[in-house]
């Protein structure tokens, strides 16, 4: 028979097992690890927030599409897909020009910031960047014009044209977000396959992809996330569906927009009448629509016009009567 333990003995015993787990009398309580499962009470409250504040989500600027998606809003991936020189970033410098009073930090490694300034004075002005070149070097007021769209006309917009890894976007963020001493509203991406991942796998376009989506998850703000598609997955001028990623973000993404020139298309179904048509088009497709009703484009998407000498992008509905009506109109538009 074992013999009982004096009170002293169990007290010791009691003791000796505390500091084995780091629980010794007197020591401070170990720090609780980061909570996983949390009320839905947290969740119901972050959803009102976002139904209360619907008017501050980022918006394109295009209708047709704006009233299909309702927005982008924090912590959303929105991929915009579409095959090389399809108008990718034509719609971003697009929705810049229909949200000036928004802080927008564009990460651009493909295009270095005095070209994305030339499109954006370009557009802003109805002017083709010939056009603005020869402006410029024929008469000093332009230059100036450029300037005092910089300093003004685009005050809340920060390019970064550096390539970077993904692990230094919050770096830029943090910057950004002290210059203008408030968060971005928007963060875009140009583009997908221009990113530096970190190691191994997320050196991959998928793994990129993946890495982007768990740096969005916590981010008070969109990102635009462009991925130039594959000919196989995004076929020139074909329409987009959800294989034109190849398997780079249309699972991650909250929003996949698809963007085509049907005037690249190559089939015999496509007519020289359709691709003297669609000349001057671009068509956008909502491929994907995670916030409900998820409401979607059309198969064949929905056609926009891409004006020939600066890339804006703008509803079909309106023609110009002459030039200056035309700069007249891109401006109250945009104003």
């Amino acid at each position: 028979m074992t013999a009982a333990l004096t009170e002293q003995q169990l007290r010791q015993r009691v003791d000796a097992a505390k500091a084995r787990v780091g629980g010794l009398v007197g020591a401070p309580t170990p720090a609780s690890p980061p909570s996983i499962v949390r009320p839905l009470s947290e969740s119901a409250e972050s959803l009102l927030e976002v139904l209360d504040n619907t008017s501050e989500r980022f918006m394109l600027g295009l209708p047709e599409i704006d009233v299909l998606t309702r927005g982008f809003g924090p912590k959303e991936l929105i991929l915009v897909v579409g095959f090389s020189h399809s108008g990718k970033t034509q719609l971003l410098l697009t929705s810049i020009l229909r949200n000036l009073h928004k802080r927008i930090l564009v990460f651009s490694m493909d295009d270095s910031a005095e070209m994305l300034l030339t499109n954006l004075v370009c557009m802003y002005e109805d002017i083709s960047a010939e056009n603005l070149e020869h402006a410029v070097r024929d008469n000093s007021a332009m230059g100036e014009q450029v300037r005092e769209h910089a300093r003004k006309t685009f005050q809340n917009l920060l390019i970064v044209d550096t390539p970077m890894r993904i692990s230094a976007l919050d770096g830029a963020v943090s910057e950004a977000t002290e210059l203008w001493g408030d968060v971005p509203d928007m963060v875009a991406i140009d583009y997908l396959q221009s990113m530096q991942g970190v190691t191994g796998d997320q050196d991959t376009v998928r793994g990129i992809v993946q890495s982007v989506k768990r740096w969005v998850k916590d981010k008070p703000f969109p990102t635009m996330l462009l991925h130039q598609g594959t000919r196989t997955g995004a076929k020139p001028g074909q329409p987009i569906t959800m294989m034109s990623g190849a398997f780079a973000g249309e699972q991650e993404a909250t929003v996949l927009l698809g963007v085509r020139r049907q005037r690249d298309r190559d089939d015999e179904n496509f007519t020289d009448e359709d691709r003297a048509h669609h000349r001057d088009t671009v068509t956008l497709h909502v491929v994907k629509n995670k916030r409900p009703p998820a409401r979607r484009t059309p198969y064949e998407g929905i056609d926009f016009l891409m004006v020939p000498q600066t890339g804006l992008i703008k509803p079909l509905r309106y023609v110009a009567a002459d030039a200056d009506d035309a700069v007249r109109h891109v401006q109250e538009e945009l104003a």
